[in-house]
């Protein structure tokens, strides 16, 4: 490569990375959340390849101010400076990859007997690795007027462990995977409720994405403060 063309990249290389290339970046993807938000559901503006694009955009163009300003000034001296944008990156890159992996999975679980077969949103059938069964379910209402208030299920896991999923309190399975109750069958003659529909979802970059904005936070406090 040839001094000219060196120059040529980084001049390059500092245009992709300057105040300019950002306020652009930024602008056409909080437009692109408004125009999305204001779209059908079923259109799934957020994966389509104008949204994705903007937001590798994002991605590089900070990943060349981070390493710029490490190179320039150091972890030590700016590291509130790179705090924040180091959990932008990771947030966004996390949310970026984590698109491709998520599931939602729907699972019937009853008291009849034990189920691990789920459906994905092209109701293609998935085998989760452990089986649920409903053990019990309860409407809790309210004493005055009868109105529920809360419904709530104990379901058992592998035919061992009991855990209880409600409406908003899901059951964590583990790293990125939990448990939603979502609805429930007719009650049966005695009142009774003996089956309910749970959402098992799965998001395995959660964490990495919770990082980047505790990161994110942080630096923003520290610079704040100075």
């Amino acid at each position: 490569m040839g001094r000219n063309d060196v120059h040529i990249l980084h001049r390059w290389m500092r245009t992709l990375r300057s105040r300019t290339t950002a306020c652009w970046l930024i602008g056409l993807t909080a437009a692109a959340c408004v125009a999305g938000g204001c779209m059908p559901a079923e259109w799934s503006f957020q994966s389509s390849p104008l949204f994705v694009a903007l937001i590798v955009a994002l991605v590089a163009h900070l990943s060349l101010v981070i390493i710029h300003r490490m190179r320039t000034k150091g972890v030590k001296k700016d590291w509130a400076f790179l705090a924040t944008h180091v959990g932008i990156w990771l947030a966004l890159a996390s949310g970026l990859a984590g698109a491709c992996l998520n599931e939602e999975l729907r699972v019937m679980v009853t008291k009849g007997y034990e189920n691990n077969e789920a459906y994905d949103r092209d109701y293609r059938t998935v085998r989760l690795p452990y089986s649920l069964r409903l053990k019990d379910f309860r409407i809790e209402c309210e004493a005055a007027d009868g109105t529920p208030t809360q419904y709530a299920a104990t379901v058992v896991i592998d035919g061992k462990e009991v855990a209880e999923v409600a409406v908003n309190a899901p059951h964590s399975m583990g790293l990125g995977e939990d448990i939603y109750l979502v609805d429930f069958g007719p009650e049966g003659s005695g009142g009774e409720v003996n089956a309910c529909l749970m959402m098992v979802e799965r998001q395995p970059l959660k964490y990495p994405m919770l990082a980047g904005l505790s990161l994110l936070l942080l630096g923003a406090i520290a610079r704040l403060k100075n």
